[in-house]
């Protein structure tokens, strides 16, 4: 069975590891199909298909997106598109969240202070993190806020308590997150990319995002997504066997990968699991030729 890995990131996102060093893995691994995802960057898929070439190992290109879906936010691989055309989208992406995060940053400081809590002066969004945990992190660091807190609530606060005491949907500092919506990335990646699939459907990206259920993957499909991640490190054999129905039913496209970044406890790259290769997947250009049971 060929071996693949089609989700893992390198340090041009939130991974640890440099592209050189994840082509190594690669080629010790002999993996035959893989693809980079970083988050919302096609910065290393070049010199990823420069360390790989000669190799044996093909090499598609792919993104991971990250979208606005409803109150949620959601995932999404993108696969098989022009480099360039693609980092010219995100680039725009980029550009209109960077304005939305400004937006954001005011309301919220306003709507804490609101409420009582210090935040400091010329507080700004930061490109690499939500608002939200931008202006969280800020209200923690303030022994002011710490003693408010537990006046209030009787314990110290943490960022995952500010958001569900006052960030979180119709509480008191709630604050519409900055990002494009999935309904606007599928229309620019539409035309650029063979495939757009559902990340992780059933794997929270944060803390304070909720996993997605059958109907939101329905949706998805109808405003333009073409698959499913199946095979994915977090995922129960129980949410596999359920994706894997769906994709038979709807004749969708289906992908897996190990989400590694890279770090200490991170699933393998060519692994979904312990000890688990990824078996099998079908993009609209490339398959691994084994039929989903």
């Amino acid at each position: 069975m060929d071996k693949l890995d089609l989700h893992f990131h390198s340090n041009y996102s939130d991974g640890k590891l440099p592209v050189s060093e994840i082509a190594a893995i690669i080629k010790s691994e002999k993996l035959k199909f893989c693809a980079l995802v970083d988050h919302d960057s096609v910065a290393g898929v070049r010199e990823l298909e420069t360390c790989l070439n000669g190799s044996g190992t093909k090499v598609i290109t792919g993104v991971e997106l990250t979208a606005r879906y409803n109150e949620n936010e959601i995932h999404i691989l993108a696969y098989d598109f022009n480099i360039d055309v693609a980092a010219e989208i995100l680039k725009e992406r980029k550009e209109l969240v960077g304005l939305q995060k400004i937006e954001e940053m005011k309301k919220a400081i306003q709507l804490f202070r609101g409420e009582g809590f210090e935040i400091t002066d010329g507080l700004v969004p930061s490109e690499k993190q939500p608002v939200g945990l931008t202006v969280a992190l800020d209200v923690c660091a303030s022994r002011f806020n710490q003693d408010l807190f537990t006046k209030r609530h009787a314990k110290l606060i943490i960022p995952e308590e500010v958001y569900y005491e006052y960030q979180a949907p119709g509480k008191s500092c709630a604050v519409e997150r900055s990002d494009v919506t999935a309904e606007w990335l599928v229309k620019k990646f539409k035309r650029v990319a063979r495939d757009l699939i559902i990340a992780h459907p059933f794997v929270s990206v944060s803390v304070v995002t909720k996993p997605l259920n059958e109907k939101d993957i329905s949706n998805l499909v109808r405003i333009g997504l073409t698959g499913v991640e199946v095979y994915h490190n977090e995922t129960s054999d129980e949410q596999i066997s359920l994706v894997k129905r769906i994709v038979r039913e709807r004749g969708l496209h289906y992908t897996g990968g190990s989400d590694s970044h890279g770090k200490k406890g991170d699933t393998p790259i060519g692994q979904y699991g312990s000890n688990r290769t990824i078996p099998d997947f079908y993009l609209s250009n490339y398959n691994s030729n084994i039929e989903l049971n």
